[in-house]
């Protein structure tokens, strides 16, 4: 009886051993080195109502212009950042003429509420649309959107995807059907001036 009632706190004492001390050595733990911050020194940080990156200082209330917002998306959602942006300006208008989406849900790129993906969404619309805390949140999912397809483009083609062009023309049908979101992304994606 006596050996019975030791067993479960020693197996508990044990595991919380195991965890602690294990944590690092069996690579749960991630370390950066000194050398590794220092190249990553242009983080975003986000305070209150506000997000800075570099020298800039947006509020994440207001949408800021198609330049300043793809300078935050080269870091936030790397490669996928021109795409973000193109198709940010073809579904809810470029700097300062936003749809009513944009306004207010803070949905930039006509993004429905997903059903099974993991979201920064909030929850819908009555139209069935995602709504967002900020532009920065729906910058956010759109690059884990873009993530998960990519991972549906290689699973199909057996390669990874090449360009955001190659891109656009495989979410054509899956995330907009009309041939004309396909023909002005494909534009702005070739003509906006990128920085």
């Amino acid at each position: 009886m006596f050996k019975n009632k030791l067993v479960i706190p020693t197996f508990v004492l044990l595991f919380l051993t195991v965890a602690a001390i294990g944590k690092t050595a069996f690579g749960t733990d991630k370390v950066i080195s000194v050398a590794e911050v220092k190249e990553l020194d242009s983080a975003i940080v986000i305070v209150n109502d506000s997000l800075y990156f570099d020298s800039l200082e947006l509020s994440l209330k207001h949408i800021p212009n198609a330049q300043p917002m793809y300078s935050v998306a080269k870091n936030a959602i790397g490669k996928w950042a021109k795409l973000f942006i193109a198709v940010k300006i073809v579904e809810s208008g470029n700097d300062g003429d936003n749809s009513i989406y944009a306004r207010r849900d803070y949905n930039l790129t006509g993004m429905r509420q997903p059903r099974v993906r993991k979201t920064m969404s909030l929850g819908a619309t009555k139209n069935k649309y995602a709504r967002y805390a900020s532009w920065y949140d729906c910058m956010i999912d759109f690059g884990m959107y873009l993530n998960g397809m990519e991972r549906g483009f290689i699973k199909k083609h057996h390669r990874p995807v090449r360009n955001s062009q190659e891109m656009v023309d495989y979410l054509y049908g899956k995330y907009n059907s009309h041939p004309v979101w396909r023909k002005r992304t494909l534009y702005v994606l070739k003509n906006f001036k990128w920085k």
